[in-house]
């Protein structure tokens, strides 16, 4: 990196979110329960793409108007698989033989809500903590990089934000000239006093106890896992894809 200083700011939850404030940077959209964790899964196995859609309606119609394409449909609303699609949205019920290769269409009730808010950005990855290290190391050299935590219809959720903090200290590791805002640095510190028993506070979550009320104790395990997947995930012409 040249002489200049990284920037680094966080969007704590997607009701902060506003267009001019990605505008001419790079975005990360992290939605760690359960969306992000799923695409980074999907195309680690080889997926063609993933295509975030706003309903159940708008994917139905991708299926139809794409015949020539291994569909797989994908999504939840309020925790709970969506009627007629074909996967909820949980990483650990995804096939490897199965989605190779497949546009993967999903919907949820944060995460691609989400990605499409931030379709504004000059460039756009999707992270989790399943490939923040290889996400940090495709941003080190951006000039002004915005993480966006996706949050909770609408509000703050702790997961998010401690992925977004463990990616700003990917970011410092990579080098010592960043500029951090307060945001940023309050979830960098965040992740930083969580580290020695991970995932920490997360454990204490809104949404983390919605999944294990609803018996989904495999995909909390799968989601907090650190640097499984190599894969950098970027948003072009409204399809996310390996990179």
């Amino acid at each position: 990196m040249n002489d200049a200083k990284q920037k680094i700011d966080v969007v704590n939850s997607i009701s902060e979110f506003s267009t001019d404030r990605v505008v001419g940077k790079t975005a990360v959209v992290i939605d760690v329960l359960r969306a992000t964790s799923v695409m980074v899964t999907a195309l680690s196995y080889g997926a063609k793409k993933v295509v975030p859609v706003l309903s159940k309606e708008e994917a139905l119609a991708y299926r139809e108007h794409n015949p020539e394409e291994l569909v797989i449909l994908a999504g939840e609303r309020n925790s709970d698989p969506i009627e007629g699609f074909d996967l909820g949205n949980s990483p650990v019920d995804l096939i490897p033989d199965v989605i190779k290769e497949a546009t993967l269409v999903m919907t949820t009730t944060n995460g691609t809500k989400t990605i499409r808010k931030a379709e504004g950005a000059f460039c756009l990855y999707i992270a989790s903590f399943l490939n923040a290290l290889a996400t940090a190391e495709a941003l080190k050299e951006e000039k002004d990089v915005v993480l966006i935590a996706s949050g909770t219809n609408g509000l703050y959720s702790i997961e998010d934000v401690l992925c977004a903090g463990y990616l700003v200290r990917l970011l410092k590791q990579n080098s010592q000239k960043v500029l951090l805002t307060d945001a940023a640095i309050a979830a960098c510190n965040l992740y930083n006093s969580n580290v020695a028993d991970f995932p920490g506070i997360a454990l204490q979550g809104k949404h983390y106890n919605i999944l294990k009320q609803k018996g989904r104790e495999r995909d909390l395990h799968f989601c907090f896992q650190r640097n499984l997947y190599p894969v950098v995930c970027k948003l072009t012409t409204g399809f996310i894809k390996k990179v």
